[in-house]
């Protein structure tokens, strides 16, 4: 039942990919806003993530960072980032069943952009923090991949 979601009849490889890039990012998303949350609500939690002082998911989360990637006051978006990020994942997994010119040239535009955002946060990660967050790193590496798979399939798509 799982596989058939992802895999569906006539699904190709490069969309049974992107919905497996999406679950993962979703499960990662996910765990960070269970990071966050706990975080606020008991000052004394240490998650998984938190290896030592110079690997550290809470000291990210915890800034102001931690919530509409830091650029609250020129976006007024205020919502943890693992919020922003389940809201993303679930969108791409969702718009992959469908095949719409349109649809793809926006998750094009869209993941592009974001993309750049992945290189701001991991500027301010390494410059800023002086840390190295591995749920960071593991959402910059799932969405590069994600980013390849959506050119992949515009490409296959529409040129």
């Amino acid at each position: 039942m799982v596989l058939e979601l992802f895999l569906g009849p006539t699904v190709d490889g490069t969309t049974s990919r992107l919905r497996w890039i999406c679950a993962c990012g979703l499960a990662i998303s996910v765990y960070s806003l269970y990071v966050k949350m706990k975080l606020e609500e008991d000052e004394n939690y240490r998650p998984m993530c938190d290896v030592n002082e110079n690997i550290s998911c809470s000291l990210v989360f915890k800034s102001v960072y931690g919530e509409g990637f830091g650029l609250g006051e020129i976006t007024k978006l205020n919502f943890p980032n693992g919020a922003i990020g389940c809201v993303f994942y679930l969108f791409y997994f969702l718009s992959s069943f469908y095949q719409n010119h349109w649809l793809c040239l926006a998750q094009l535009i869209i993941c592009t952009l974001t993309l750049f955002l992945c290189v701001y946060l991991g500027f301010l990660l390494l410059f800023v923090f002086y840390d190295c967050c591995l749920v960071c790193l593991a959402i910059y590496f799932i969405h590069t991949w994600l980013f390849q798979e959506v050119v992949r399939r515009y490409r296959r798509l529409y040129m």
